[in-house]
């Protein structure tokens, strides 16, 4: 490589790229070197020390001006950050990443190659002006990965802390997803999907727009999500229906034995005893008043789509079995002899 190309694609722009009017005049926080910004849900904080607190830029990224960006941002080449985007300190823009208009993210994100951050909703009838993206802290977003700004003003496709999406994953517009998540390769989010904290959603599964999935909740490969998925289920990527608790990401989560207990007695409320829903619900709320059971309770209270089902037999089912026409025969022959 040129030495002369290799030290402008090393080059370092001090942060008084995109610097605030005054200190007076960003009363949100108090300017100060050294401290972590939080961008997204908390605003942007930028250092007052624009000698020392600096950050890299490509020279073949394209940065509006008017993009605010904290201490130590990273931006590789071919990315683009539009007018009015704000990073928090740390963050990463990968090569052919795209972070756009009405973006809001905190500190140590990673977005990655050709990723589209904030691109305008999928809906026939968008109005001219549209909502935002709002981003917390420590959350990666691999290769590939779309997420769509809200569908009115003043609303805002929430993403939380420390979430974890892989290649081609997307998240549609209005959707709010919690702490700690994991979305798989091509995992899927429609519009107005929610999805609570530490849920597990793998690759290839379609969740309809409005569906919710609990807090713990691990949905398996290729399931098509079509109604509400209760906190702590586990989901069968095959059918799409519930095949118990989550018994694995209960334990690593550090939910202790009496608290499994509690869910299981609840799980046979919901699942095995066959009582009309108004009775479930006055069931579970009689006999769980605290813990994860009670956040199980307000999730189902709180439903309008229903619910995923059990994949299980019915005690009273009919099973019809193929016998193959050689025993047929055999047997037959057999009942010919004995009659």
């Amino acid at each position: 490589m040129d030495r002369g190309i290799e030290e402008r694609c090393d080059c370092r722009v001090k942060l008084a790229l995109n610097p605030p009017p005054h200190e007076a005049d960003n009363p949100e926080r108090p300017l100060s070197a050294g401290r972590p910004c939080r961008g997204g849900r908390g605003g942007i904080l930028i250092h007052s020390d624009l000698e020392t607190q600096s950050v890299s830029i490509h020279p073949l990224a394209a940065v509006s001006s008017e993009a605010r960006l904290g201490v130590g941002v990273t931006i590789g080449a071919f990315a683009t950050v539009e007018s009015g985007v704000e990073l928090g300190d740390f963050c990463t823009v990968a090569s052919g990443a795209v972070v756009k208009a009405g973006v809001k993210a905190g500190c140590h994100n990673e977005f990655g190659e050709h990723s589209v951050i904030g691109g305008a909703p999928q809906h026939a009838g968008r109005p001219q002006d549209i909502g935002t993206v709002v981003i917390g802290d420590h959350n990666v977003f691999r290769e590939h990965v779309t997420i769509h700004r809200a569908l009115k003003p003043g609303a805002a496709t929430v993403v939380g802390d420390n979430n974890y999406v892989m290649a081609s994953g997307h998240f549609g517009h209005d959707v709010v997803v919690g702490n700690n998540c994991i979305c798989a390769n091509g995992a899927m989010l429609g519009g107005h999907v929610t999805v609570e904290d530490r849920a597990f959603v793998s690759g290839a599964v379609a969740v309809h727009q409005f569906c919710r999935v609990g807090r713990l909740a691990m949905v398996g490969g290729h399931a098509r999500v079509v109604q509400d998925v209760p906190p702590y289920m586990l989901v069968d990527g095959q059918s799409g229906c519930i095949v118990g608790l989550n018994i694995v990401g209960l334990r690593r989560s550090g939910h202790s034995g009496d608290d499994i207990a509690e869910l299981k007695n609840a799980y046979r409320v919901i699942y095995r005893r066959g009582l009309p829903w108004k009775d479930v619900l006055e069931t579970l709320r009689a006999d769980f008043t605290s813990g994860p059971a009670l956040h199980l309770l307000e999730f189902l209270s709180a439903g309008t789509r229903g619910f995923a089902q059990e994949r299980r037999t019915p005690p009273a089912a009919t099973l019809r079995l193929r016998v193959p026409d050689e025993e047929a025969t055999a047997t037959a022959a057999v009942k010919s002899k004995a009659g």
